[in-house]
């Protein structure tokens, strides 16, 4: 499996998560984490600024 086709794949689970979202399954926010973590996850360009979102949302964190 090659960088495209991960791509392709995150894609597809990205809209899988607006339409639930849109469903009203689950909240906005947990949609918007879901998203994230499968950018993170999935290894993609766009993981590297989720990863330093994250780490910045960690400083606020005490431990």
């Amino acid at each position: 499996m090659n960088q495209s086709d991960i791509q392709i794949i995150d894609a597809f689970l990205f809209l899988y998560v607006v339409l639930i979202a849109r469903s009203r399954e689950i909240k906005w926010y947990q949609a918007t984490l879901i998203s994230l973590f499968g950018f993170l996850l999935a290894g993609t360009p766009f993981g590297y600024p989720v990863w330093a979102l994250f780490q910045a949302i960690g400083t606020f964190f005490p431990g």
